[in-house]
């Protein structure tokens, strides 16, 4: 009987942990992962001061949402000083900041991946799913669309930026471009010329076709 009953609290409680990962932590997980890639070319590249500037209000942007996801996991606290304190809430608030003098402290949203990923399993990720599965379908969508954006743009950037007849020669260019090549509009105003830079583009395209599938679905 003891044994069932341990059995019972161990189920309740590895339950009870799957309900703690909702669809908005995977999304300021996978944005963390995100925010710590663009660190590195911005921090540790020498780009034009034109791509500098497109990276650091992206990072502005992300800083703001990770700096509301500090307040929302603050308030939603049991023991508020225990999170700040011992949770890594601390870590969270620096990595969140939006002034340049706190850059450094950016790297803390590792830590917000490794809670993530300590807590995460198969059966979690199937129980956010399957419990709202349209509204989990949908933000992905969005939240991959943006991600494959920016990733994209750089890898057309860097295959474009010097080769002959290029016309893709700066990172608001590579994005400008790959928006416009995702949703299938496709202005034609910049256009990469490398075979790396087409190959990416005929990836953006389908990934832009279903994105518009998932999208034309609801």
């Amino acid at each position: 009987m003891k044994m069932a009953a341990n059995s019972t609290t161990e189920k309740t409680a590895s339950t009870s942990a799957a309900r703690k990962i909702t669809t908005y932590d995977l999304v300021i997980g996978i944005l963390a992962i995100f925010s710590l890639i663009i660190l590195i070319p911005l921090y540790f590249g020498k780009l034009p001061s034109s791509d500098a500037a497109v990276l650091n209000t992206l990072e502005d942007v992300l800083c703001i949402v990770f700096l509301f996801d500090f307040f929302r996991s603050l308030r939603l606290a049991p023991k508020k000083w225990s999170y700040f304190l011992k949770g890594g809430g601390w870590l969270d608030l620096l990595g969140s900041v939006p002034i340049s003098a706190f850059a450094i402290f950016r790297v803390a949203r590792l830590f917000r991946v490794v809670r993530l990923l300590r807590k995460l399993t198969g059966d979690q990720l199937r129980h956010i799913f399957t419990r709202r599965l349209a509204q989990s379908t949908l933000l992905f969508t969005l939240v991959v669309a943006l991600l494959l954006v920016f990733t994209i743009s750089w890898g057309v950037l860097l295959a474009e930026q010097y080769a002959p007849h290029a016309n893709i020669l700066t990172y608001h260019q590579a994005v400008w471009w790959a928006f416009v090549t995702i949703t299938t509009v496709g202005y034609g105003d910049y256009y990469p010329v490398t075979p790396v830079g087409q190959s990416l583009a005929v990836i953006l395209m389908f990934f832009g076709l279903g994105i518009i599938g998932v999208l034309s679905s609801y």
